[in-house]
């Protein structure tokens, strides 16, 4: 067989030398912030405070977004195979500069929903013909849940959001209770409608650079979808998980500077001591 070609390194090099300056710096190719500027960021962090859950229309810059969407279709870390979709976790490969890059950022303008929650885990999900359903009932282990669509509006027909329901599991639930695939469709709906009736449901329409961040506790589900050309522009969704769930339930600490270096540390040190198939499964956390 025919291996795929590397990224290309001058690609990874232009926001790794900018990354790798200093968290007070520039943090993208001659200076430009990964992060969208004009977005109202102190409305976006008011938002999550007080519903646990905030939409942020064109996250990323058009430079960010072009680049992280061109990683997703020509690198060669799409290295976990699930049931109708590959995922490209750290463990894999996906290891882009440009997400550091983002979670700097992130420390700077949403201070109070970042602090005490470094980045603890990231991937990449590209749904195959086979997964139209998407992902179904679960919740992360952890504190904040930061997911964005990178696939052009023109490669959608229909469908493709994200339910955000407003129940939380137990504190005391473990990861594979909260995270786990359904032995049938039955058993999904009965959970989707105990869901239901302990309270509401946030949908959120497919929109390409929109991110919706809420507290990854809360119960979620992708929409079924339809993107005829799976092959060449497949449904891609960037996932950004920071903190630990339990911490969650708590009063976020005063924000301080650093996190996200000392969070990806963190993040390289566990998953070297993690075996390798408990990183590369949708079951993330034990």
């Amino acid at each position: 067989c025919t291996l795929a070609p590397p990224y290309p390194p001058e690609r990874l090099d232009a926001w790794r030398t900018a990354s790798s300056s200093g968290a007070g710096a520039a943090v993208g190719p001659g200076g430009v912030d990964p992060l969208n500027g004009a977005v109202d960021w102190a409305k976006a962090e008011q938002e999550y405070t007080e519903g646990k859950i905030t939409v942020v229309d064109d996250f990323f810059t058009p430079e960010a977004l072009e680049e992280l969407w061109r990683f997703s279709r020509e690198a060669p870390c799409f290295r976990t195979v699930r049931n109708g979709f590959l995922g490209a976790f750290p463990a894999d490969g996906n290891v882009h500069p440009l997400v550091l890059s983002a979670v700097r950022s992130l420390e700077r303008r949403m201070p109070n929903v970042m602090a005490g929650h470094p980045l603890g885990l990231w991937w990449l999900f590209k749904y195959t013909e086979a997964g139209r359903s998407g992902i179904g009932i679960h919740a992360d282990a952890a504190a904040v849940n930061f997911n964005v669509w990178l696939t052009p509006e023109s490669a959608r027909r229909s469908g493709g959001g994200l339910d955000v329901y407003t129940e939380l599991p137990p504190v005391e639930a473990g990861g594979c209770e909260i995270n786990k695939e359904f032995a049938t469709e039955e058993d999904e709906n009965r959970f989707r409608e105990s869901l239901l009736r302990a309270g509401d449901v946030r949908r959120v329409e497919y929109r390409r650079n929109r991110a919706v961040i809420f507290v990854s506790d809360l119960y979620h589900a992708s929409q079924p979808f339809e993107f005829p050309d799976s092959a060449e522009n497949p449904r891609v969704n960037l996932t950004l998980l920071f903190g630990d769930r339990a911490a969650s339930r708590q009063p976020p600490p005063l924000a301080s500077a650093g996190g996200a270096d000392a969070g990806l540390a963190a993040s390289d040190a566990a998953a070297a001591k993690r075996p390798r198939e408990e990183q590369s499964g949708w079951d993330l956390f034990d």
